[in-house]
């Protein structure tokens, strides 16, 4: 007569490999609570309640900014994701890797930045580097970027996405920096839409882009006989 043993079944149906992985995939979590209930500087409710509930403040405020955080983690999760999975053979297809791995970099960073306000408040209020230099320096960050992998961007990928992109970040950039809308938006809704309504086009454009090069980059893995190319 067999005895039921849940032990010896959670052994079975989970591998000490499985285990493992998820311990070092804990890690980070247990890392920000443990350092949460240890500090002494802000409340820890502050950081555990939901944001709508703290502020009273309603479900929708900030939905478009929002929606554009949720879509740079897509583009920073798919080509990350994508960077660790592919198993690259030759030099070109290497370079292709990189770029992805580059491109989910960029992605992470412009969500934590939108997410915590980086280059608006938290740098320029407790580092003293002014918000236009953190600016730039991000856009020599993507200038550099698109510079040194330019044979895989515009040889073997639909650039012209890329550069749709970049228009609506240039146009949303603009309108911020030089027409200087405030909370009047000077008397009509119309500026906020130019401004964060380019702002969130130029996120969708950029991770349709990428989700679709990536895509293109597992088809290709798994079946080599398969042209990037033909992926239309």
């Amino acid at each position: 007569m067999k005895v039921y043993s849940p032990v010896s079944n959670f052994r079975k149906n989970f591998p000490k490999k499985t285990l493992v992985n998820l311990i070092i995939f804990y890690l980070p979590f247990l890392i920000i609570l443990l350092v949460s209930s240890w500090q002494n500087q802000i409340p820890v409710k502050i950081l555990t309640r939901d944001i709508f509930a703290s502020g009273k403040i309603p479900v929708y405020t900030g939905f478009i900014s929002n929606l554009g955080i949720l879509t740079w983690c897509c583009s920073a999760v798919v080509c990350l994701f994508t960077f660790f999975v592919i198993q690259p053979t030759t030099g070109t297809a290497n370079k292709f890797k990189n770029c992805l791995g580059g491109f989910g970099l960029i992605s992470t960073w412009m969500m934590l930045d939108d997410f915590f306000m980086l280059h608006e408040r938290v740098i320029p209020s407790r580092l003293g580097f002014p918000e236009k230099g953190v600016l730039i320096l991000t856009l020599t960050w993507v200038i550099f970027h698109v510079i040194h992998y330019r044979n895989i961007i515009f040889k073997r990928t639909d650039f012209l996405l890329l550069g749709l992109a970049f228009l609506f970040f240039g146009s949303s950039l603009i309108i911020d920096q030089f027409l200087k809308i405030d909370d009047i938006g000077y008397g009509s809704n119309l500026y906020f839409i130019l401004e964060d309504g380019s702002k969130l086009m130029g996120i969708a454009t950029w991770s349709f882009y990428l989700c679709r090069l990536c895509y293109q980059q597992m088809v290709s893995f798994q079946n080599p006989n398969y042209p990037v190319n033909h992926l239309k």
